[in-house]
């Protein structure tokens, strides 16, 4: 496998997207508004959506793996749901190729993410965006009743950690939305650092092209954050070079103000390194100045050193 050179700019990649919520709440014909979709249905409600689609009727994991290669005609693929897919049909599947597997569910479980992760990997590979719908799960913690994928707990965890983005579809104020951000009452995983997005009615222009929309919108992210990232390593690169060879306030004040430039979630960890460095080298942070200085040095007769 090639190395991927710290300064190579990424093109953009194919996503994978978790979408839950209750029954009716149209998480389905929201998600087959993506581009150029296919539907893998084995949940049986494929007729139950607003849109109709290109749909893969599957009754157990080799229906799936069957009607794999003609995936490659279409640009996403929509698995209806997870939990069927992962908790029933995969569990039968690779009990039925290793007997043995019914009875260690270590070994079970770690057999079922391998076959599952593959999958995933083979769409990827021809560049596939990858949705899967899950129903809402209620759980009461404490006072607070939390919302997540409605997946065995090895499951639900294999998803979230494949995921970008995890969302919760639900109705605010009678308008149907998906909220990515991850709260107190609702699991979600928000990669691209989406808001709460208001679902189009349907029929209507918006709505045929929500889920394009709102994926287009997630690999622009993501491909602007990793591009910010390689911007920002070589910005701490280059101020760790230039702390090297501090040799007077006006070159620790340089400093100081580049490190501005730096994302938030670095400043302080640099600035740490920052003093650190400085004081090594016979300096030290003024607080009222926001600035370093350097100490005088006295010897024994009170002349500077």
């Amino acid at each position: 496998m090639a190395i991927i050179k710290k300064d190579t700019i990424l093109p953009e990649r194919s996503i994978i997207m978790v979408l839950y919520g209750v029954p009716g709440s149209g998480k389905t014909s929201v998600a087959t508004t993506a581009n150029n979709p296919i539907l893998v249905d084995t949940d049986r409600g494929y007729d139950r959506a607003v849109r109709i689609v290109d749909t893969s009727v599957a009754t157990k994991w080799e229906d799936i793996l069957s009607d794999e290669p003609s995936f490659d005609a279409y640009d996403t693929v929509v698995v209806d749901t997870a939990k069927a897919t992962l908790d029933d049909y995969l569990v039968e599947y690779v009990c039925r190729q290793n007997y043995k597997l019914k009875t260690n569910s270590l070994k079970r479980f770690g057999e079922i993410a391998d076959q599952f992760k593959a999958f995933v990997n083979r769409l990827r590979a021809k560049g596939k965006d990858i949705i899967f719908i899950c129903h809402d799960k209620e759980e009461k913690d404490g006072d607070t009743i939390k919302h997540s994928p409605d997946c065995t707990g090895q499951s639900k965890d294999l998803l979230v950690r494949i995921a970008d983005q995890v969302g919760y579809v639900w109705i605010q104020n009678r308008q149907r939305v998906i909220t990515f951000e991850p709260l107190d009452n609702f699991v979600g995983k928000n990669v691209a650092e989406l808001g709460t997005i208001a679902i189009p009615n349907a029929p209507s222009k918006e709505f045929d092209t929500c889920m394009a929309d709102i994926i287009r919108q997630v690999k622009a992210a993501i491909r602007s954050k990793s591009e910010a990232q390689r911007r920002a390593q070589e910005l701490l690169a280059d101020l760790r070079a230039k702390t090297a060879g501090v040799e007077t306030t006006e070159d620790a004040d340089a400093i100081l103000a580049d490190s501005k430039e730096l994302p938030d979630i670095l400043k302080r960890p640099f600035f740490t390194e920052l003093k650190a460095a400085l004081t090594e080298k016979g300096f030290s942070y003024d607080k009222d100045s926001k600035k370093f200085i350097r100490d005088v040095q006295t010897d024994s007769k009170g002349h500077d050193a």
